[in-house]
């Protein structure tokens, strides 16, 4: 694999037309690569219409240079299979308002609209809006 051990955990699972990720950071490279791997097969699932993330990070949600250049470039790959917004929850973090300024920063690399919630059921709601939407606008 890659020079460093894995950094950083991901549970991967589908609701809907939503992919849910769950993680513990920081993540570095090699992380975001094995986690690419695991999540292909749910994203061939989902893959031909839209559908939306919903992203719960605990801790602190902090990507090393190199991972986050790596998940800017999955999100675009995923796009072209239908991805169309993520929503994300930061829980247990000692400095959220960091957290959100990084992870924007990564979405905006990739192209993503992406919003910050403090609930589950108000993240999937708007997810299921952004979805509903794409799915209008291509039908």
């Amino acid at each position: 694999m890659g020079r460093f051990p894995v950094h950083g955990t991901v549970k991967l699972d589908i609701a809907d037309r939503i992919l849910l990720v769950e993680g513990v950071g920081p993540w570095n490279k090699e992380s975001v690569i094995q986690g690419d791997k695991s999540v292909e097969p749910l994203i061939q699932t989902l893959s031909g219409k839209a559908w939306g993330v919903l992203v719960t990070l605990y801790g602190e949600p902090i990507y090393v240079p190199e991972a986050a250049t790596v998940l800017s470039a999955t999100i675009k790959n995923q796009k072209k299979v239908g991805r169309v917004a993520t929503a994300v929850i930061v829980v247990e973090s000692l400095s959220p308002e960091f957290a959100k300024s990084h992870l924007s920063q990564i979405y905006q690399n990739a192209g993503e609209p992406v919003r910050f919630f403090n609930d589950h059921d108000q993240a999937k709601w708007w997810l299921v809006q952004q979805i509903s939407q794409q799915n209008l606008v291509h039908s």
